[in-house]
């Protein structure tokens, strides 16, 4: 993850003679993802902070393969929250195609976990991503063409459909 603050109490604060250098208090955190396909088991080595937690691909949504959901292939990401006992995934990138290894040229949407009223689990969904260059250490995120607003679905197909049509409908416009 690129642009973690580094805590307060470790570690100087880089200078750089470089005018573009914007990692100045900032430094990549590099976690490294270990998967057994057999039995689901996932170790996670984080380097900066020597740590090693071991889970599963259900608590952590890495792992588990893609599902198809209106027309769409849906490639499971980490849960909102950490919470015990939570074992489904809590983000799904959007793609036309099948693929064997993720891509930001391939994304075309996401469908996200949210809190509605009361806590209820409920989702968003957004379309046409675009990466900007890293600007002062930060990358690694997409600005968003278009969301799905203040109304949030109640199931992961009913936003992957809103995804479906919003992409059905920008064919559409772009083909005319």
């Amino acid at each position: 993850m690129r642009g973690k603050l580094r805590p307060r109490h470790e570690g100087g604060e880089h200078t750089c003679p470089n005018e573009e250098c914007g990692h100045g208090d900032r430094h990549d955190r590099i976690i490294v993802r270990l998967l057994c396909r057999a039995c689901d088991t996932v170790r996670l080595i984080g380097g900066e902070e020597h740590d090693i937690e071991t889970t599963t691909t259900a608590r952590i949504g890495y792992g588990q393969p893609p599902k198809r959901v209106a027309g769409l292939w849906l490639y499971p990401g980490p849960p909102l929250l950490r919470l015990r006992d939570y074992n489904t995934p809590g983000a799904y990138l959007c793609f036309r195609e099948k693929v064997d290894r993720l891509s930001e040229k391939d994304i075309v949407g996401t469908v996200t976990e949210g809190r509605g009223k009361r806590g209820a689990i409920v989702w968003h969904a957004a379309i046409g991503p675009e990466f900007p260059p890293p600007v002062r250490g930060l990358s690694g995120y997409a600005v968003w063409a278009k969301n799905s607003g203040e109304k949030p679905f109640t199931s992961v197909t009913a936003a992957a459909k809103w995804v479906a049509a919003e992409l059905d409908a920008t064919d559409t416009e772009e083909n005319t």
